[in-house]
């Protein structure tokens, strides 16, 4: 039996994860044409959470299952990340790898439509393996960027977006085995970590935050970086010089 005091204060965490997502939004909303198209897709990627996590949150309050709202926007999701962050890479080969490989994203969708994952539970493969994906993506990103710089970097967006993705994806890929676990042996454990990942979630967001009120600089990867060519354009380029 769970606690009703810690079922509150999940409710209130995961009310203040679902709405911190508005500030970060509300910067880019208002920025917007001073964005650099990296930041743009990571707003599509904050606008597509804050949706799922209102669907989530009523379908809970319904005693309906919503774990398929995550399953529906785990691709699109990770897409938009792997998206944002190829327009903050350094080296030609990065960026195109990020770009060629966001739309293949949609074979997060397989495990569930073959039957490899339950609909109705926490998924063990899908969402752990979007969050080691991300994760990489951005550590890679931050720490290549900041060598590439060798100066502090507090002023950059990418900075502050790859910090908080860090931050929340690291936590991420532990949520559902835990939580799946504790479901079964202690239910109030499992409802604690679910409370320590929206409270994570929040703070991500305040980085984020920072991220899209940073100045923006024509083409925002640095000095001696032209703009690297279109997704449609890097693959067609090879084919074309024949």
């Amino acid at each position: 039996m769970i606690d009703r005091s810690v079922l509150v204060l999940f409710y209130v965490t995961a009310a203040l994860a679902t709405l911190s997502l508005l500030p970060p939004l509300a910067v880019a909303v208002r920025r917007w044409p001073l964005l650099s198209s990296s930041l743009r897709c990571f707003a599509g990627y904050l606008a597509l959470e804050l949706v799922i996590g209102l669907a989530s949150f009523v379908l809970g309050r319904l005693e309906i299952n919503n774990h398929l709202v995550a399953v529906i926007g785990v691709p699109i999701e990770t897409a938009l990340i792997l998206f944002a962050f190829a327009g903050w890479q350094v080296d030609q080969p990065a960026h195109r790898l990020l770009r060629t490989l966001a739309p293949f994203t949609a074979l997060f969708w397989l495990p569930p439509l073959l039957g490899w994952e339950a609909l109705h539970d926490f998924s063990l493969v899908t969402d752990s393996a979007q969050a080691i994906l991300c994760l990489a993506v951005a550590a890679f990103t931050l720490v290549r960027r900041s060598f590439a710089r060798g100066g502090p970097a507090t002023h950059e967006d990418w900075f502050w977006i790859s910090g908080g993705v860090m931050l929340y994806f690291a936590t991420y890929a532990l949520v559902n085995p835990l939580t799946r676990y504790f479901m079964t042996h202690a239910p109030s454990a499992a409802v604690a970590v679910l409370t320590v990942t929206a409270g994570v979630h929040v703070c991500a967001n305040l980085l984020f935050t920072l991220g899209m009120r940073c100045p923006q600089r024509p083409w925002n990867s640095g000095p001696s970086i032209s703009p690297p060519p279109s997704w449609w354009a890097s693959l067609w380029s090879p084919w074309a010089r024949r």
